[in-house]
């Protein structure tokens, strides 16, 4: 579809008195602008006018990639655009005659015009040229591209009907159409209302109790107060999250290769509390990034940098940990830029950006901050890969945190004499491992012969070659094998400095066998992705030297191994005591000191007490959801520019920074995370509040005030309002980065109450409604078709939070892309009232999401998507029509419909009422009714095709209800759930 923006050629045509200009431009977008009053011409604008033209057509190869410019001339600065080139310039402000330029994009001759025919750019339109003329004859003024210039506010516009705004803003929408020649709609009537602003806030239309509380409140501020009452439901913060979680590409699993579930929905819940209590976008943005790096970070703080760890990962066969280093890095740096910047930054990575002011290495100083996190290239196809938290609801906090100050109470009673003599009598020495060493890979025809097989290691462990294992106990370590069908043998020793047993934990991607002093004591043939402590058995050791032989086995795909032992006891006594050995022990220490002797000293009320206390901080916290957050590493990792981005062609170290364009650090930021962090909040970025005003615009309008808003680069399209973009981004700010109020604010406007109608003269000259010139209309998103379908069947289950569900779906699905040993491979349906529950908790299965979401065009979330298409498909209809979840909704609110209303007349319209928010008109009660009466008499003579519609879904309907009656009405209901204005926001 054409898309309207403002002019940038045709602008500056002479035009007769209100005459009417349309036209297409290069780039196939509709271009609508209305005449000046006089006949006259408009002043060229370089941003809006002249750069989109130089960007598309010249910046390839005259642009910022200083490395890739032509002719050693660049377009993009004026300096080098009017420089002295031998007797003549590119560009002579005021001279066109004397404009090189201008004679070589209006050449006749093709092998003279630029760009090159074979450079596969378009030629200039004839307008467009007349554009550049204009500008050069004007003095070919050069300004830095509007995004890179921080918002400014105006005065406010004067209109044609000062009565009709509401709000500032719509002081900006209607100075728009007044020069467009437009009026305003009419504002639409409370029912419409009603419904718009429960859709766009919290994505669930109104309950008929709610409705009728709004129609019958006559009060002037009747509609503010219903739009308090949304902001406040935790319904908000439900659907707010959904357009951040595709921004941030979360999914519920790996998103690679085996694709396996990993636990990171507790950041998906903390972002819908952190809506829901309004937390400023300020810091909800601070906290993402770096809350890790925050003094002394709260739980909340931690989860919330499960933003770090969001991108897809695997840890597939043969997999390089370099290379996915960089990957991981790449995919964090353009999913930061889009997110926060609006910009495409991912283009440097290979070379200077051929359209927008960053360098290569400015593109890797960014990087350099997304570089240094702990966690692992390779994910180890673990649940829950390190650095990974508990993450306890605000309840289990607070009772934690009352069972840790009663054990701290009871830590500071104890007689420290007593506890340090016990401690000196208790001791004795643990047992000491050495490093690790690794041997192979040692490769078979099948893994049942790479199990059995005696390798060089075991027959002959002299002959063999080892090397280092890099291997940490504790700690899993993936990639020791690296081929399929193969094994790899790790070896060390433990000494003993008594006799003893003590308790192994190993893990093991994929079969593992021990031998300890030569005995084989431990033996598992098995297939599993690599896991910490899936085996745990105990072994003894002699007095003295043990030796420990590990062989590891890999079917296919990754593989690794994890070491750890088990004594606590005699660990944490001897952790104690080394702290006794110091000149003089912290209070901490102390506490450590007395907390080991409540534990494993000599028995009394305080040490039951304190033993019972533990126990139940330990049941509570095992209970607990894991969660994966970010952690710095202690020394940063150094960054090199890579040669075309690729993992091995390092070359100059880069010191971590911002583009010079978007300003530098604060003078007090640390030049780390945090840093970035309060340097994307602070005056210096000109970005961060236009991005996000622009997508809470986009999302109550259906389009934004920047069409790409993705990308607010040069390649980027020009705002249909830059003013009022401006003011709504230092609106935000001046109000304290209050998510709820700027949402109040649009929705309480008069631009958003307008009705959606659409007359033919705003249909040609507003197709897009970027003016807003009446109410949205477009249609609602995949995750609101389904709710409201549930919401109005009296079936939605409205519990918050927790692992995702997995409701219907075709079978196959999972497995005609899954493998075998990944735990995502099979699709298990959820069962009861996990069945209908709301869209955003629905499982995420990155390879394969929910079949109803991907018709309706969510994205898979592999990657940040800030902008949803809207495709309008067969296969959309098909679903609400004949989906088992559709269906069964509209079995369900055929039974809510008739159980709740004694006849015929009465039903249908409070099932019409229910779907559309509104009473039906006379005619279409009459063909409600007709449909209802024809289904009536299909069903009554053929009861077993009522039963069998009646038996889609799994929730039991009431059988009171005759089946002919309760078929009928089910096929009514599903009618009215598949009309246009239910599944439409209007």
């Amino acid at each position: 579809m054409a898309r309207t923006v403002h002019l940038p050629a045709l602008a500056l045509a002479v035009v007769g008195v209100g005459t009417l200009l349309v036209g297409v431009s290069a780039q196939g977008t509709q271009v609508v602008a209305k005449a000046s009053t006089e006949p006259a011409l408009r002043k060229v604008d370089f941003n809006r006018d002249v750069l989109p033209i130089l960007s598309e057509h010249c910046f390839r190869c005259h642009g910022p990639d200083a490395a890739a410019v032509a002719a050693g001339l660049r377009l993009d600065k004026f300096e080098t655009a009017t420089a002295d080139r031998g007797g003549y310039r590119a560009i002579s402000p005021g001279d066109t005659a004397g404009s090189r330029l201008l004679k070589r994009v209006g050449a006749e001759d093709e092998a003279m015009r630029m760009p090159p025919m074979d450079s596969g750019v378009a030629p200039l339109s004839k307008e467009q040229i007349e554009t550049i003329r204009l500008w050069i004859e004007s003095g070919a003024e050069y300004r830095k591209h509007w995004a890179f210039v921080a918002p400014t506010e105006v005065a406010r516009p004067t209109v044609s009907d000062p009565t009709w705004p509401r709000q500032e803003l719509d002081f900006f929408v209607m100075s728009r159409l007044d020069a467009a020649g437009l009026k305003p709609e009419p504002e639409a009537d409370k029912w419409t209302l009603a419904r718009r602003a429960s859709l766009t806030l919290t994505g669930l239309p109104p309950s008929t109790e709610e409705l009728e509380a709004f129609l019958s409140d006559s009060s002037p501020d009747a509609y503010e107060k219903f739009v308090d009452r949304l902001l406040a439901s935790p319904r908000y913060g439900e659907h707010q999250a959904r357009y951040w979680l595709d921004a941030v590409r979360y999914g519920d699993t790996h998103g690679l290769h085996l694709d396996n579930e990993r636990i990171v929905w507790p950041y998906r819940d903390w972002v819908v509390r952190a809506l829901n209590d309004d937390l400023p976008f300020d810091q909800f943005t601070v906290w993402q990034v770096a809350g890790d790096l925050l003094r002394k970070p709260t739980t909340d703080q931690l989860v919330a940098t499960g933003f770090i760890r969001m991108n897809p990962t695997t840890a597939e066969g043969g997999a390089i940990e370099e290379e996915f280093l960089v990957k991981n890095t790449f995919d964090r740096t353009d999913t930061f830029s889009t997110v926060f910047l609006g910009l495409t930054m991912g283009c440097a990575k290979c070379h200077d950006h051929k359209y927008d002011p960053v360098t290569q290495k400015e593109y890797y100083a960014l990087y350099g901050y997304f570089n240094s996190t702990t966690d692992a290239p390779l994910d180890g196809n673990a649940l829950s890969p390190a650095p990974a938290i508990r993450a306890p609801s605000k309840e289990q906090e607070r009772i934690l945190v009352g069972w840790q100050s009663e054990l701290l109470s009871l830590e500071n009673e104890v007689d420290r004499r007593a506890a340090l003599k016990w401690l000196r009598e208790e001791r004795v020495e643990p047992a000491k491992f050495s490093a690790w060493e690794v041997s192979g890979p040692y490769s078979a025809a099948d893994f049942e012969k790479a199990f059995v097989t005696a390798f060089e290691p075991e027959t002959d462990p002299s002959k063999a070659q080892w090397r280092d294992a890099g291997i940490e106990m504790g700690k899993l370590r993936a990639g020791i094998i690296g081929k399929d069908n193969s094994a790899a043998y790790v070896r060390g020793t433990v000494t003993a400095p008594i006799e003893q047993e003590i308790e192994l934990r190993l893990g093991s991607d994929d079969g593992i066998r021990l031998w300890v002093n030569g005995a084989l004591v431990h033996d598992n043939k098995v297939l599993r992705p690599l896991a910490a402590d899936a085996d745990k058995f105990k072994v003894k050791l002699k007095k003295g030297v043990n030796t420990l032989l590990f062989k590891v086995v890999n079917s296919g795909g990754g593989d690794g191994i994890s070491i750890a032992h088990s004594d606590p006891r005699a660990e944490r006594i001897e952790r104690v005591f080394a702290t006794t050995q110091k000149p003089a022990m912290s209070p901490a220490e102390y506490r450590e000191m007395s907390s080991a002797y409540l534990d494993f000293g000599p028995a009394t009320p305080a040490s039951g007490r304190y033993q019972d206390v533990r126990k139940m901080i330990a049941q509570l916290e095992a209970s607990l959801p894991m969660t994966l957050i970010a952690q710095e590493m202690d020394k940063p990792r150094p960054v090199r520019l890579l040669s075309r981005g690729e993992y091995d062609q390092p070359k100059d170290v880069v010191e971590r920074g911002v583009p010079a364009v978007l300003g530098a650090l604060p003078k007090y930021a640390p030049n780390n995370r945090l840093g970035l962090a309060q340097w994307l909040v602070s005056e210096s970025n000109p970005l961060f509040g236009r991005v996000f005003v622009n997508r809470v615009w986009q999302q109550h309008f259906g389009s934004p005030i920047v069409p790409s808003a993705e990308n607010f680069g040069i390649q980027g399209e020009y705002p249909s309002d830059p003013d009022l973009l401006d003011h709504l981004a230092l609106s935000f700010k001046q109000k304290g980065w209050s998510m709820k109020e700027l949402h109040k604010t649009i929705v309480t406007s008069a631009t958003f109450r307008q009705g959606s109608a659409v007359s033919a003269d705003k249909l040609e000259k507003d197709p897009e409604n970027l003016l807003v010139s009446r109410g949205p209309r477009y249609r609602l998103d995949a995750e609101v078709v389904r709710d409201v379908a549930l919401f109005v069947s009296g079936t939605l289950v409205e519990k918050m939070g927790g692992r995702g569900v997995n409701t219907y779906q075709p079978t196959g699905l999972w497995e005609a892309v899954g493998y075998p040993t990944s735990n995502t491979s099979k699709f298990v349906q959820s069962t009861g009232e996990s069945l209908y529950r709301r869209s955003l908790y629905l499982f995420w299965k990155r390879t394969s999401p929910p079949p109803t979401m991907s018709v309706f065009d969510a994205p898979t979330r592999e990657a940040c998507i800030v902008n949803r298409s809207r495709t309008n498909t067969p296969l959309q209809a098909l679903v609400v029509m004949n989906g088992p979840q559709f269906v069964e909704a509209a079995r369900n609110m055929a039974q809510r419909v008739y159980l709740a209303r004694p006849d015929t007349p009465s039903r249908l319209d409070y099932a019409f009422t229910l779907a559309t928010g509104r009473a039906p008109s006379q005619p279409e009660r009459d063909i409600v009714r007709g449909v209802y009466e024809r289904q009536l008499e299909e069903f009554a003579a053929n009861t077993d095709n009522s039963m069998k519609l009646l038996a889609v879904g799994e929730s039991k309907r009431d059988e009171t209800i005759p089946p002919a009656v309760h078929a009928a009405w089910t096929m009514v209901c599903n009618m009215i759930l598949n009309l246009d204005e239910v599944v439409t926001q209007h």
